[in-house]
């Protein structure tokens, strides 16, 4: 039996959800009926680098160094025409891209694939957030959506991660109803579910055990607003000094986080870490998580934390709020309104029956839900719906 060819594309391997989403799927779709191969960019030194994953299940990632984060005409130029290259010598059945820049270029390059070898290489595109709001200028973003409103013309499937993002999406006029899919992330979250070491932060940092603690896990990049953590921690820290923050993650905005943290004097109550890999340790021992993104498509810190049984407030952006339950909705909070956010964490740290029933309507609920086995399945079907289609067009 012929495999089907799924050649996968990544801008890159940085940490956050696309990354794992990606590794899995490259993982998993290794078998009797399909054969995949991962492509990525290189990681800048400032971004944590999960390419450790791969490593662990045996992925191997095949690097495309032209295939970079800043945009640059003559480096994405390259970057299509190596894909190209890649493409006539392996000849793939799908091209799978994920993420904005290896979206563009990617299905740029199978588009002249299609073209040079008189063929008909069926082409996916996940979203797992878009750019089109927070990132660039209003010229290069309705730049970026004329490149998308034109790609997605020759997109054969387009897949969002949550009902709100393919609302978001379809409503900036990129591609038809028929052409879209919801599929939600799929993560290895067994080891969140059922870890329980309740006391690897206080030990680790010499936290005081009756102190409670708040934290954020992100990416410290402009779209994380991270500023709004550091003074919703101030404003609780005010009105309950038994509370310890911490700030999980790296990135290019650290520097200026740090110093405004010292600006706004809570260095003494909130402690950077760094990227640490240890995550179910950390949501386990967290009491509350928070989330302060201007932008969110499905943001597995929510996941990881809801799954590890931790409550969560955060702000009510992009795919965020198709996560929570109606009670839990009432831990949703607009963007910047640092008064509203902090009320809301004093509402759950404090009462046990509130933190106890969002726990009990999320934690199962998210388990199962975003479970790597639901999507291997789901892509798998579509997978096939694609080449089925092939098949009787060749026919």
């Amino acid at each position: 039996m012929k495999k089907t060819k799924i050649l996968r594309i990544i801008a890159r391997l940085n940490v956050g959800g696309p990354a794992i989403h990606t590794v899995l799927l490259t993982d998993q779709l290794q078998n009797e009926e399909f054969e995949s191969k991962l492509y990525a960019g290189p990681i800048p030194s400032n971004e944590g680098d999960m390419s450790y994953l791969a490593s662990e299940r045996g992925v191997e990632v095949n690097y495309i160094q032209e295939l970079q984060r800043e945009l640059s005409l003559v480096n994405d130029i390259k970057a299509l025409f190596r894909i190209l290259k890649i493409m006539l010598k392996y000849k793939p059945d799908i091209v799978h891209t994920h993420t904005a820049k290896a979206g563009f270029i990617g299905r740029g390059a199978a588009l002249l694939y299609n073209f040079i070898s008189n063929t008909k290489t069926k082409t996916v595109h996940t979203f797992h957030g878009h750019v089109f709001h927070g990132y660039f200028s209003p010229l290069k973003t309705k730049l970026f959506l004329f490149i998308e409103r034109s790609l997605a013309k020759s997109t054969d499937r387009i897949i969002t991660i949550t009902d709100k993002q393919q609302e978001e999406i379809l409503g900036f006029g990129i591609g038809q109803k028929e052409q879209h899919s919801m599929i939600p992330l799929g993560l290895d979250l067994r080891r969140f579910y059922d870890n329980n070491n309740k006391d690897f932060l206080h030990e680790s940092y010499s936290i005081p055990k009756n102190k409670k603690l708040i934290g954020i896990v992100a990416r410290f990049t402009q779209i994380k607003n991270l500023e709004m953590f550091i003074r919703v921690a101030k404003l609780i820290h005010q009105k309950d000094t038994n509370t310890h923050f911490f700030m999980v993650g790296d990135g290019e905005d650290r520097p200026h986080l740090e110093a405004y943290s010292k600006e706004m004097n809570t260095s003494d109550f909130i402690t950077f870490t760094g990227f640490l890999k240890n995550l179910p340790d950390i949501y386990s021992s967290l009491d509350l998580v928070l989330l302060t993104s201007n932008n969110e498509g499905s943001p597995v810190s929510i996941i990881e934390a809801m799954t590890s049984g931790t409550a969560v407030v955060s702000t009510a952006v992009g795919g965020v709020p198709d996560l929570f339950t109606d009670f839990g909705k009432n831990y949703l909070v607009q963007t910047n309104d640092d008064e509203a956010m902090a009320s809301a964490s004093l509402n759950i740290l404090n009462s046990k029956d509130n933190n106890h029933r969002f726990v009990e309507e999320h934690q199962n609920n998210t388990f199962q839900k975003y479970s790597f086995d639901r999507l291997v399945q789901d892509l798998t079907e579509t997978y096939k719906e694609l080449t089925y289609e092939s098949i009787n067009i060749i026919a």
